[in-house]
């Protein structure tokens, strides 16, 4: 009897030893999980692993051009296609992602794309000529020394100067050209001066799996990468509900950036970002890295508030931000009749002359709101939390997020907002390739050996808003409203 009872007070010593044991080692690891990102921003950074791979460009891979594209009509480059077939949304859709995002293979963490997908999509991202693995839009190999001093600009500091935002979901079938293009502009630009937030909604297609193996990936080449994961919105949602919801994504994306007192932008630790720090917020678009290098040295040489690219579908014959792009006078970019058609659609700035004129020649030009798949905003006004994205109120005429903030930009005096014509994208890398063909590359319209402003290329910054802007709810409802 004696020993039964001591057999069973030492089992349930032992047994109670090992569940105290577990929950101290599991406790530390959801401390360390819940605080990473902030140690990262802190400085507490963990070392840099070594990481060598043959697809990966060296960080000055910019200074010696090369000449993977020939000159062709006016966009200026030949268009890769390895199956050499003309590229169309059938060949871009079906020929690798279809397969992946359809495929029986063994699926990870629930998804519907394997391991060694993840890594094929991987390796495709850091290798930014890689033309062959997947269909995408052909990009310039080099750019000239025209957005050199953006880099040594940055160097000068030690402070992060770029910061790079997405909102992104089910982006498979764009984020190797995407992703690709980011970590190439942030070689370009230096990657200890950048950092990249990416807050993603659960998807089925990799993209979360995807980025999770990128961001060691980024973190070895010395840039600062944030990734937070959140539910998917249900998708019979209202639009009121979805835009509500785009502005609370755009707002969480925002949150590493941290500001303490009254100097600037800086880390309550480590002085981690510059004062002159710029917000680079991507779409999930198909772009290029001089597209996002053109857009932050016109931000940062006309002084601007706000620079916006041109988005494009219908293969860069169709204009793609309607709801949120107003011009100077107040109006849409190109007339739209109460029967929703977009038959003036080929007639952009028809009641504005001087727009009209400026992109006609593709010149940058000010503009009310836009937001064109891409924009670039002073970081410094979002840390000290100056300004920040917000929905419609009820009763209020609906408006996106975008526009909203256009209105409070214009409102609190900061309403320097750039249009720059002569950066065309577009949603999907086949629509992308007719925008380009269509539209041209930067380098293009813009002289990539001239390191400043051509003196057509300045802007006269108006003040006052027009006196009347047009809120479009959806194509067929309009009304003239107050700007502020």
């Amino acid at each position: 009897m004696w020993q039964r009872r001591y057999n069973w007070v030492l089992a349930s010593t032992v047994a109670l030893g090992l569940v105290l044991t577990v929950l101290l080692i599991k406790l530390p690891h959801k401390k360390d999980i819940r605080n990473a990102g902030v140690a990262i921003f802190k400085g507490h950074l963990p070392p840099v692993p070594d990481y060598e791979d043959s697809h990966v460009a060296h960080e000055d891979a910019y200074t010696e051009p090369k000449t993977t594209h020939t000159s062709s009509g006016s966009a200026g480059y030949t268009i890769h296609n390895p199956a050499a077939e003309p590229v169309t949304t059938s060949s871009v859709t079906t020929s690798p992602l279809k397969s992946t995002l359809n495929s029986n293979s063994t699926a990870t963490n629930s998804s519907s794309i394997s391991r060694q997908r993840i890594d094929q999509f991987v390796r495709s991202i850091l290798d930014f000529e890689d033309d062959d693995t997947f269909n995408r839009l052909s990009c310039p190999s080099s750019v000239g020394s025209r957005y050199s001093q953006l880099r040594e600009t940055a160097d000068t500091s030690g402070q992060v100067r770029y910061f790079f935002a997405l909102n992104m979901g089910e982006s498979a079938r764009v984020i190797t050209r995407m992703m690709s293009t980011i970590v190439e502009a942030m070689r370009f630009l230096g990657p200890k001066n950048c950092a990249v937030s990416i807050v993603v909604e659960k998807s089925d297609d990799g993209t979360n799996e995807i980025l999770a193996e990128l961001k060691p990936r980024v973190e070895a080449i010395g840039a600062r990468f944030f990734l937070d994961e959140v539910r998917s919105i249900p998708r019979n949602s209202t639009e009121a509900l979805k835009e509500k919801r785009v502005a609370e994504l755009r707002n969480k994306v925002l949150e590493p950036l941290k500001f303490v007192g009254a100097q600037g932008l800086i880390d309550d630790l480590a002085g981690i970002y510059s004062p002159e720090a710029l917000i680079i917020f991507v779409d999930q678009i198909a772009l290029c890295p001089e597209d996002i290098l053109e857009l932050v040295f016109q931000h940062v040489k006309q002084g601007a508030s706000m620079a916006c690219p041109f988005v494009w579908t219908g293969n860069g014959t169709q204009f793609g931000d309607l709801l949120v792009s107003r011009s100077l006078a107040g109006d849409t970019f190109f007339e739209i009749p109460h029967d929703g058609s977009l038959a003036y659609s080929q007639d952009l700035f028809w009641n504005d002359e001087a727009s009209r004129g400026h992109f006609n020649t593709s010149r940058p030009f000010q503009v009310f709101s836009c937001w064109g798949g891409m924009v670039t905003l002073d970081a410094a006004s979002f840390a000290e939390k100056t300004f920040r994205f917000q929905s419609s109120r009820p009763g209020e005429c609906q408006m996106a997020s975008a526009m909203l903030l256009a209105r409070d930009m214009w409102r609190r005096g900061r309403a320097k907002i750039l249009a720059v014509p002569s950066i065309n994208v577009a949603r999907y890398d086949e629509e992308a390739v007719g925008a380009k063909a269509l539209r041209g590359y930067v380098s293009d319209h813009v002289d990539s050996l001239q390191p400043r402003l051509n003196q057509t290329e300045y802007i006269s910054w108006q003040t006052k808003p027009p006196g009347m802007i047009k809120c479009l709810p959806d194509l067929k409802h309009s009304k003239w409203i107050a700007p502020t």
